[in-house]
């Protein structure tokens, strides 16, 4: 019988262990990075930092632990509770014993029985958790270029951020995350951890007094000579066109310095910005396909209170179409989240309180969550056989309902 409860001080250096034996890429290799490690993970203790460590026991012993976030997530313009979870770490001598998937349980249960409709994580295997109910959301793109691909345009207002400007740049974040569906709304803890990290330079977009987008990044030297280095772009927020424009200039005008722009991003059309989009691999597909930049899947989403969900987003409106909808969603690991439902869209506008349906459609939880959310639509899963329909004839009817304009977007790394 296994226990799932808040980690007490006491058991915290035998997380830690399980945590660095779980995740071996983490620099410790002397007693002061184990103390480091143990630094960071005790602020969670005494809530200096948001978040809660966990700790799965049976018979008394620690089998396994993770952190569980209480997040405030933009969902089509509307803030909503979402639960995240990380630092999933099973004790090596307990593997394939079930630890990890009980966990998740309760953190599923954890955030629905407060009222939380949504949970995601960064998955360190996305198959594993696509088996327990998460859909993929939005991709992951990697451009490398050189700052000279980069358009020259104006700069008249950009400025070096620091200390005296933090609580200027949290307010623009802010206003970001309530125009940006899928964003996240940053905690004090972390816009402090954002100036405290001393390798991280900020720039920043001014209008008067206010900071209306900025950029975080690093210089990333190459081993091969000092001169020789790198911009990591570690954090991107504009609130117009004009702040966009002239952070990209500051940019461009590095490149007597800067050999390459290491710069990720969610924007599928990013590549539209350059005259020449071809990264530094050189490689050409066939027939004659230049590689502009590496994609990969991560952030995972999860509806986990169907009925809920449509209940907070009562005053979203979902395209323009007028149809009942019965949905039934297979969801395994929390099965009283399956079944069905039937959503009536009036104008576009739902209400979970009618008794007839003109179509259902039928599907995991994993998909539903992905294609709610706006990341694929319901005629690519219907094509792909990860959805049905009662009647084909309204594909396009159930397609425009959840076809958005934005994919959620997501730079809270947790």
């Amino acid at each position: 019988m296994s226990t799932v409860r808040l980690l007490p001080e006491e058991d915290l250096d035998a997380f830690i262990t399980i945590v660095i034996n779980a995740y071996p890429g983490f620099p410790v290799s002397t007693p002061e990075d184990r103390e480091r490690i143990r630094g960071h993970l005790s602020k969670f203790l005494t809530q200096e930092r948001p978040g809660y460590l966990y700790g799965l026991y049976r018979k008394k012993t620690l089998m396994g632990g993770m952190a569980l976030y209480d997040f405030t997530m933009n969902v089509f313009g509307i803030p909503m509770l979402a639960g995240g979870v990380g630092l999933v770490a099973v004790d090596l001598l307990h593997k394939r014993e079930k630890v990890c998937k009980e966990m998740i349980s309760f953190f599923l249960h954890h955030y629905r029985e407060r009222e939380a409709c949504l949970a995601l994580l960064h998955p360190f295997r996305p198959d594993f958790y696509k088996q327990m109910g998460f859909g993929f959301g939005t991709k992951m793109h990697e451009h490398i270029f050189t700052p000279g691909q980069l358009p020259h345009r104006s700069k008249d207002h950009i400025h070096i951020i620091g200390e005296n400007d933090k609580q200027k740049l949290w307010d623009c974040y802010t206003r970001y995350v309530h125009r940006t569906h899928g964003m996240i709304e940053k905690t004090e803890f972390e816009i402090d951890r954002l100036f405290s990290n001393h390798e991280q330079r900020i720039i920043g977009y001014k209008e008067g007094d206010e900071i209306l987008g900025y950029l975080v990044f690093t210089f990333k030297r190459d081993q091969s000579h000092f001169v020789i280095n790198d911009i990591v772009v570690k954090e991107f927020v504009f609130e117009n066109e004009h702040a966009f424009s002239e952070l990209l200039t500051f940019l461009q005008i590095q490149h007597d310095q800067v050999r390459f722009i290491i710069f990720q991003t969610q924007d599928e059309y990013f590549h539209h910005l350059f005259s020449d989009p071809r990264d530094i691999s050189g490689k050409i597909m066939p027939v004659a396909y230049h590689q502009s930049n590496t994609s990969g899947v991560g952030l995972m989403y999860r509806i986990i209170d169907t009925p809920g969900f449509f209940n907070l987003l009562s005053d979203h409106k979902f395209g323009n179409e007028c149809c009942a909808l019965k949905i039934s969603l297979t969801d395994t690991l929390l099965e009283e989240n399956g079944g069905s439902i039937i959503v009536s869209f009036e104008d576009g506008m739902p209400t979970c309180d009618s008794e007839t349906f003109d179509v259902e459609i039928e599907m995991d939880i994993s998909d539903f969550t992905s294609m709610v959310l706006g990341v694929v639509p319901f005629s690519r899963l219907h094509l792909y056989g990860l959805a049905s329909i009662s009647d084909p004839e309204y594909v396009d009817v159930v397609n425009r309902l959840f076809k958005t304009d934005e994919k959620p977007q997501c730079s809270t790394e947790f």
